[in-house]
């Protein structure tokens, strides 16, 4: 996993916020509120967090898609002081609690320049796309490739982890992890307004307040 820690004028906590797929920190860089915050991503390597980076203050998981699940494979639940799913589950390649199988392997196979552009559009919806691709990723069709063919092996292969989520949100207008799919995996899921890139939420979670 990458990762690149942003200082805040507040250092009472950590913000860990485990990206979606296909991310850097780059897109987030204008929602970030007033605390120290790690942003992590590219999880074609699911090696822990060093535990120098984790520190001795308390943590705050926001994990967004993808990260949800790598959030369960790597984190130590026992040192985190919250825990906050956003559009994603800890089942991605899901027919009821995720993306449907056939879906995802879909998207990999036919991931290209063009198809990254496809995923996007559904990602941000028609609203939020323009701003997204201002604050875009800088990363190619092949590093992106690796990763979700990395996804899509240790998903299928990597035993469940237990791990208690505080809460979690799904945005209404999601086409990448349905409401209904949010509502399988968390019976308390919170829906909100928005697609599944949903940078007001990202926002009020990354200022330390609810959506």
């Amino acid at each position: 996993m990458r990762h690149r820690f942003h200082p805040g004028a507040s250092h009472d906590r950590t913000l860990l916020l485990f990206a979606g797929w296909g991310m850097d920190d780059a897109p987030f860089l204008e929602l970030l509120g007033p605390h120290d915050t790690l942003v992590v991503w590219d999880y074609a390597d699911l090696s822990p967090l060093p535990e120098a980076i984790l520190g001795d203050r308390p943590l705050h998981l926001i994990a967004w898609s993808m990260g949800v699940w790598a959030a369960t494979q790597t984190l130590p639940r026992e040192r985190l002081a919250s825990a906050t799913a956003v559009n994603g589950t800890p089942w991605p390649i899901d027919a009821t609690r995720g993306i449907p199988p056939a879906l995802f392997d879909a998207t990999l196979a036919n991931l290209s320049e063009a198809g990254i552009a496809r995923f996007r559009r559904r990602m941000c919806g028609a609203a939020a796309l323009g701003e997204f691709l201002r604050h875009a990723p800088q990363r190619d069709a092949d590093d992106l490739r690796s990763e979700l063919q990395a996804l899509s092996a240790a998903i299928r292969t990597r035993q469940e982890r237990p791990f208690a989520w505080d809460r979690a949100y799904a945005c209404a207008d999601d086409r990448i992890f349905p409401p209904a799919a949010m509502r399988a995996a968390f019976p308390d899921v919170r829906l909100l307004p928005g697609a599944h890139w949903a940078p007001e939420v990202f926002r009020a979670l990354l200022e330390g307040r609810a959506p």
